[in-house]
């Protein structure tokens, strides 16, 4: 060989080697999180070139983290274990970024041997420059058309394959992409999915050109953001600012931050960031609920993934691992929570762990309940009136009669009354009165002809909105006298109204005597004087006698009510009085309206017919013989015709209850009927 042909097959060499080099070097698995110092150079070239359009058409809504996502996003070379991959790909659709056709065959082979549900992956050839998925990543919305799409963002960082990457996710879902001209990043963005979103004040230094009024507009008109939480990184000394490094939305109430031992550096700004979001009204009306996580060492437990009904958090291999398990299993009942140590070659960092690495997929064709739940304590003395706004994204309709709302009382068995669609997306629905001091716990459930079934909140009875019951109005108590016994006619019987709220309410009357037959009378008041000022936590008292002639005996009860006028309203207390005490007949169309129940008496259940003439607000109760609720067995709307119940022999607790004579009472809004049944064992 020639000595210059030798000298040029060196020089060619030796120019492959170092070109191989320059690969290796620059390749994109050997990004790190951080921008390198030649990315530093580029830094002004950020969104230059980012192409914006017009919103979605309002209202829109983001979708949450912790809401139904088909599938999830990652890249290779991985950032992530396989093992982590196999649990992802075991419920949703795991999508893989790849360069290309021989990336896809190597991957798909790595899956296979080590047991990934292949048949849940699918790929997206598209050139990338790092596996941070989360933070160059999608986020969805659903728009006024109910239709799922894309919003885009410029990525803050000079990285312009991985910004590429929601456009070409848009392609393969065939949904709408929407370009928002925000400088952000995923790692510092989440919402609650109702409204609230939240991200550090690196969102306002890396959109300088902003005003914080011109960011806090840009998120509501692409994103439908009402409160855009803009708030101090405490995570002291770190370049990646990212929300999801020291907190986490778990659910529209719910945020877990990190907590660190008080010698920590980052001690005080983590405390006064937990005090902050307790101080903070959430999208169900009330403070949201601060759950930590010990991080004493700087464990990313909070950079943790929520796909559906699991919980994917970062295992350090340390001491603390269990203890982060606990506090998500703690935050999120119903939940699988489990934990993946990294890679060595790509370890869990303390501002770079699992969140960062992988990207949930919403589900395109999403059901989603929209509900404010009610809470803390409501009046015992009505009923709950429960809405919700159903968003249909499948291009489907809600299965006829699929709404439900399921609700138990003091931990008793759940049962499910149907809610209405009143108009449009909106259903309406009633948990019937409850007694004062219950605990009522209640879940909501639809179902579309796409076959989605879902639930409000998302984990459905596991985690139930909950709230208490208890006089919160002005009331009579008790609201029914029984006059059973001529001891208890001659004697009398007592009630008051009492003023359970924190003003004082103007009793304007009492009225004194029935006018008529059945002949009673208020003999003795706490007052004569009218009008009267019942103040906070005052009662007005009065006893009620009636005469006792003689007359035949009809076998059902004589109702009657006693009037209260007040500045809020009538309030009525119901006069159950026994037929064989007065003799007399009780008012025509009453006897016909409730029947017989059947068996009487009866070991376990029996059933109560009853007809009505014409639809009318109803309640079906089971009363002891002190006229104390011992079972509510239907409260609401009723259509005309003929209606049979059962009651089991329990009470409204789900216990059995005592053996004995018991009334079930009939109430209309024209009527009230009342009857005795036996309970034997």
């Amino acid at each position: 060989m020639k000595p210059f042909s030798l000298l040029l097959v060196c020089l060619l060499l030796f120019s492959g080697i170092l070109a191989a080099q320059d690969t290796v070097v620059k390749a994109p698995y050997r990004l790190t999180h951080e921008m390198s110092p030649e990315e530093l150079l580029h830094k002004s070239e950020i969104g230059k070139t980012f192409v914006e359009t017009n919103p979605p058409a309002g209202p829109v809504r983001n979708v949450e983290e912790f809401g139904r996502m088909q599938g999830a996003l990652v890249r290779y070379p991985f950032g992530i274990p396989i093992s982590l991959i196999k649990e992802m790909a075991a419920n949703v659709t795991l999508t893989t970024i790849v360069a290309n056709t021989s990336q896809q065959t190597t991957v798909l082979n790595l899956y296979a041997s080590n047991g990934v549900d292949t048949s849940h992956c699918n790929f997206l050839i598209a050139p990338t420059d790092s596996y941070w998925t989360r933070d160059y990543g999608p986020w969805f919305e659903s728009d006024s058309s109910n239709h799922i799409g894309i919003i885009d963002f410029p990525y803050n960082r000079p990285r312009p394959n991985d910004d590429e990457i929601p456009k070409r996710v848009a392609e393969m879902l065939g949904i709408q992409w929407y370009g928002m001209n925000l400088i952000s990043t995923g790692g510092d963005y989440m919402t609650d999915g109702m409204g609230v979103a939240a991200s550090t004040e690196l969102i306002w230094n890396e959109n300088p050109t902003l005003s914080h009024d011109q960011v806090a507009l840009k998120v509501h008109d692409y994103l439908g953001i009402e409160n855009f939480q803009v708030v101090p990184d405490p995570n002291i000394n770190t370049t990646i600012d990212h929300i999801d490094c020291w907190g986490k939305f778990l659910a529209p109430d719910k945020i877990l931050i990190r907590k660190v031992d008080p010698s920590n550096a980052c001690y005080t700004a983590l405390e006064s960031a937990a005090s902050y979001w307790a101080t903070q009204t959430c999208s169900y009306g009330y403070n949201y609920k601060v759950y930590r996580v010990m991080t004493p060492n700087d464990e990313p437990y909070s950079n943790s993934v929520i796909l559906n009904s699991k919980v994917l958090i970062p295992f350090m291999n340390s001491n603390w691992d269990d203890s982060a398990k606990a506090a998500y299993e703690a935050a999120m009942p119903g939940y699988t929570v489990t934990g993946f140590l990294a890679q060595s070659s790509t370890p869990w960092l303390s501002t770079d762990a699992l969140h960062c690495r992988v990207m949930g997929i919403a589900d395109i064709g999403l059901l989603y309940i929209k509900h404010i739940p009610l809470s803390g304590t409501q009046p015992c003395d009505m009923n709950y009136v429960i809405n919700a706004d159903l968003i249909v994204c499948s291009g489907s309709v809600v299965k006829p009669d699929s709404v439900l709302i399921w609700y138990r009382v003091n931990n008793g068995s759940y049962q499910a009354v149907h809610m209405s669609n009143t108009s449009a997306n909106h259903y309406k629905g009633i948990i019937p009165r409850q007694p004062a001091g219950s605990t009522v716990n209640y879940y909501l459930f639809a179902a579309d002809q796409s076959d989605r079934r879902e639930t409000a909140p998302f984990i459905g009875a596991a985690d139930p909105f909950t709230f208490m019951t208890d006089y919160t109005n002005i009331v009579p108590v008790p609201d029914t006298l029984w006059f059973i016994t001529p001891t208890d006619a001659l004697g009398g019987k007592v009630t008051h109204l009492h003023n359970y709220m924190v003003s004082a309410v103007e009793l304007q009357d009492v009225q004194m005597y029935s006018g008529g037959w059945p002949m009673w009378y208020v003999d003795s008041i706490t007052t004569h004087t009218f009008p009267y000022d019942v103040n906070p936590g005052d009662s007005v008292y009065i006893r009620v006698r009636m005469d006792l002639p003689t007359d035949r005996y009809t076998g059902t009860f004589i109702i009657d009510t006693l009037n209260y006028t007040t500045s809020l309203g009538p309030r009525l207390v119901i006069l159950m009085i026994n037929p064989q005490l007065l003799g007399g007949i009780g008012e025509p169309g009453k006897a016909g309206l409730l029947g017989n129940n059947f068996p009487n008496p009866f070991p376990a259940a029996t059933s109560i017919p009853f007809r009505l003439p014409l639809q009318e607000n109803t309640e079906l109760g089971i009363y002891d013989l002190d006229g104390k609720l011992v079972r509510l067995i239907f409260s609401g709307p009723l259509g005309e015709g003929d209606h049979v119940f059962t009651w089991d022999g329990t009470a409204n607790t789900g216990n059995k209850v005592a053996p004995g004579i018991y009334l079930y009472r009939l109430t209309t809004d024209k009527e009230v009927a009342v009857k005795r049944m036996i309970l034997i064992r």
